[in-house]
C-alpha cells in the first residue's frame, strides 16, 4: 500500500513520530499550512530603522512610535485621531502632534458666590455653584468643590470669584459654570449655565439671562491613577485598564474619566488584559477571572477555577475569538468556554518549559498565536526562536520559524504583523511583495508492519511566483544590477575600513544591492530506517528510488520555496497512476 499525503500539517511534539497522524510532521519550519498544502512563508520587508534601541512598536498612519519598555497604545473611540498610552511613567494621550497626561484634575479651589441686591422673601431659593476645566479636546474634568450657599430669586445677579489657575499642561482652555436647583423632591442637581475661556476673573451670573441647561456629566469623572497599565479596548466606546489588583473601566466614548465607582478588584496581582467579544479576560499571577457586561456600570465578574497565572504581559495576544496567554502548565486560552490549555495535546511540560514562556514576545499572524521565545540549544548556547500555534481547528499544531523578534505589531486594518528585530529594525512579516523563503517539512515516521521496499515517489507542487510577480522581481533585480554595476566601476562598494563613515555599513559587508532569488528550489529526502538513502529534485514528476534495500520504517523530508500539494510514496509508477 502507498503512503498518501494530500493535506498537510504542522507539529505535535508531544507524540512520538511514529504516532503522529499521517499528514503531521516531526519538523515543520518556515510554512504557512494555512490551506493544507505546504507553502512557504514570504521573507520579511525592510520598513524602518528607529533612531534608538525600543521594546515596543506602534504604527499610526505613516508614522511609526517605538518606547523603550513595554507600553500599551490604543486609537480612542472618539471621532478625532487619538492614542492613549500607558505603560511609559503616568497614562498619556497624543492628539493633534502632541503629547499630554491623560489626567485632568478637578478644580481645586471652590468659588465664592455673593448677591449684593434684595431678595423676595416669597420667592426665594438657595443655589450653589461648581466649575469644571475643559480642554481643547473637549475633555471636561470633575467639578470643584461646591461655593458657598446663597440666597436668590429669579431677578437676582450673583458674583462668582476665587477661580483657580488652569492646570499647566493639560491643554485646558474653558471652564463650564454650573449653578444646582433643588426639584420638588427634594433631589439637588447641578445645571449648566455657561461657558467661558479659563481665567480667574470674576463672572457674574444673571439669573434671568442663564436657564439652567443639561445636567452636570462630570461628576464622576475621576482621573486615572498615575500607575495605571496594560490598556485595551472594548466595545462601546469603553476602556480598560489595572493597576495592581484593581481593574479600571473608562466612561464610554470618554478615555480621560476613569470613574473608581466602576473599579473591579481580583485577589491577585493583575499581569494585563485582553478583550473577546463583550468579555475582558483578566491575567494574574493566579487565577484569571473574565468580566462580561455592555456598560462599565454593569460589568459582572468571575473568578475561573483554575491555577493558570501569567507569566508573561508581552505574551498576551487578543485572537477575536479567544485571549491566550503563557502560563507554567501550557499556552492557555480564555474564551466564551472558560480557561483551557490549548497546548497540553501539542507539547508536553518539558517541551513546554524548553521553551523559556516568560520570555514571549507575541502577536497574531493569520488568526494563530505568534511568539518569539528564548531556548538553549544542544551545545548550552543562548538562541531565540519564533513558534507559531494554530489554536482555531480540532486538532492543535505548532509550526516553527527561523527569526526572532524584540517587540511585534499587529496592524489590524491591514492584517499585517511587524516585528522589530535588533531593537531597531522593522520588518513586516510574510510581506507579499518579497519572494518566498524556503521550508523545510519532514513527515511522520511510517512504520510498515513488515520490512519494504519502495520504488518510486511522487511529489506534486504548484509555482508559489505568478508571472505577475516574476516580472516584478525580475525587474527590481535589473535596477540593482544596473546600479551595482556603478558602484563596481567606481570602485565604491564599500565594506572596507575607512571607505565609509562609521555606521553606514558593516564592517567587510557591502553597499551594493543583493539580488532577489527567483529560480524554483526544491529537494525530497527520503529516510529509510532513520538513514539518509535518497534525495532527489524534480517536482511533479515520478522519480525512481534505488531499490537497494528493505526498510520498515519510512519518512520524506521537503525543502523547497514552492508550493507543495501532495505525495506519494509506492511500489510502482502504475500503483501512483491507479492511486492505489
Amino acid at each position: 500500500m502507498a503512503i498518501r499525503i494530500a493535506s498537510f500539517a504542522g507539529e505535535i511534539p508531544r507524540l512520538i513520530p511514529r504516532l503522529l497522524q499521517k499528514n503531521f510532521a516531526q519538523i515543520a519550519q518556515n510554512t504557512k499550512l494555512e490551506e493544507g498544502d505546504l507553502l512557504p512563508i514570504r521573507r520579511g520587508r525592510f520598513v524602518t530603522r528607529l533612531d534608538e534601541a525600543a521594546k515596543t512598536i506602534y504604527k499610526s498612519g505613516d508614522q511609526w512610535l517605538a518606547w523603550a519598555s513595554h507600553v500599551h497604545v490604543v486609537p480612542g473611540p472618539v471621532a478625532s485621531d487619538r492614542l492613549y498610552i500607558t505603560g511609559d511613567g503616568a497614562p498619556k494621550v497624543m492628539a493633534d502632534g502632541q503629547t499630554t497626561l491623560l489626567a485632568l484634575a478637578r478644580p481645586t479651589s471652590p468659588v465664592v458666590a455673593s448677591t449684593g441686591s434684595a431678595i423676595d422673601d416669597d420667592t426665594y431659593f438657595t443655589v450653589l455653584y461648581a466649575y469644571t476645566w475643559v480642554t481643547a479636546l473637549d475633555e471636561e474634568s470633575e467639578p470643584s468643590d461646591l461655593s458657598n450657599e446663597v440666597l436668590v430669586d429669579t431677578s437676582a445677579t450673583v458674583t462668582l470669584n476665587g477661580f483657580a489657575d488652569p492646570p499647566a499642561g493639560r491643554r485646558v482652555n474653558r471652564m463650564r459654570i454650573y449653578r444646582s436647583q433643588t426639584s420638588a423632591l427634594g433631589a439637588t442637581e447641578l445645571y449648566f449655565i455657561a461657558e467661558r475661556a479659563a481665567q480667574t476673573g470674576n463672572f457674574v451670573d444673571v439669573i434671568a439671562d442663564n436657564p439652567i441647561q443639561e445636567v452636570i456629566p462630570s461628576t464622576d469623572f475621576n482621573a486615572p491613577p498615575d500607575d495605571l497599565s496594560g490598556l485595551i479596548a472594548m466595545p462601546n466606546g469603553m476602556m480598560a485598564a489595572f493597576s495592581g489588583k484593581k481593574v479600571y473601566f473608562s466612561e464610554p466614548y470618554k478615555p480621560h474619566a476613569w470613574p473608581e465607582k466602576y473599579v473591579l478588584t481580583v485577589d491577585y496581582d493583575i499581569v494585563g488584559l485582553g478583550c473577546f467579544g463583550s468579555s475582558i479576560a483578566i491575567l494574574t499571577t493566579g487565577s484569571p477571572y473574565v468580566a462580561q457586561g455592555t456598560a462599565p456600570e454593569n460589568m459582572v465578574m468571575d473568578r475561573l477555577r483554575v491555577n493558570l497565572p501569567c507569566l508573561s504581559a508581552q505574551g498576551i495576544v487578543d485572537l477575536g475569538y479567544a485571549v491566550a496567554y503563557p502560563s507554567p502548565r501550557g499556552l492557555v486560552a480564555v474564551s466564551q468556554n472558560g480557561a483551557v490549555v490549548a497546548s497540553e495535546t501539542v507539547l508536553t511540560m518539558d517541551q513546554w518549559r524548553f521553551m523559556q514562556p516568560e520570555t514571549f514576545i507575541a502577536g497574531q499572524f493569520a488568526g494563530r498565536y505568534m511568539a518569539s521565545y528564548n531556548y538553549a540549544d544542544e551545545k548550552g548556547v543562548a538562541r531565540r526562536g519564533i513558534m507559531i500555534m494554530d489554536l482555531s481547528g480540532g486538532t492543535p499544531f505548532l509550526v516553527r520559524a527561523s527569526d526572532d523578534a524584540d517587540a511585534m505589531f499587529f496592524e489590524v486594518g491591514a492584517g499585517r504583523l511587524f516585528i522589530l528585530r535588533n531593537g531597531v529594525d522593522v520588518y513586516e512579516w510574510d510581506a507579499i511583495s518579497e519572494p518566498y523563503g524556503e521550508l523545510l517539512w519532514r513527515s511522520k515516521k511510517f512504520v510498515l508492519n513488515s520490512w519494504s521496499m519502495f520504488t518510486c515517489i511522487l511529489i506534486e507542487g504548484d509555482p508559489s511566483l505568478t508571472a505577475a510577480q516574476l516580472q516584478e522581481i525580475n525587474a527590481k533585480n535589473a535596477a540593482k544590477r544596473e546600479r551595482n554595476a556603478k558602484l563596481i566601476a567606481s570602485g565604491q562598494t564599500g565594506g572596507t575600513i575607512g571607505e565609509e563613515a562609521i555606521g553606514l555599513t558593516t564592517i567587510g559587508g557591502s553597499l551594493l544591492d543583493p539580488v532577489e532569488e527567483s529560480d524554483v528550489t526544491f529537494s525530497a529526502t527520503l529516510y529509510g530506517d532513520g538513514e539518509a538513502i535518497w534525495t532527489g529534485y524534480d517536482l511533479n514528476r515520478i522519480m525512481r528510488l534505488p531499490g537497494e534495500k528493505q526498510y520498515r520504517t519510512w519518512e520524506i523530508e521537503i525543502r523547497s520555496n514552492q508550493s507543495i500539494t501532495g505525495l506519494v510514496l509506492a511500489y510502482s509508477p502504475t500503483e501512483i497512476a491507479m492511486g492505489g
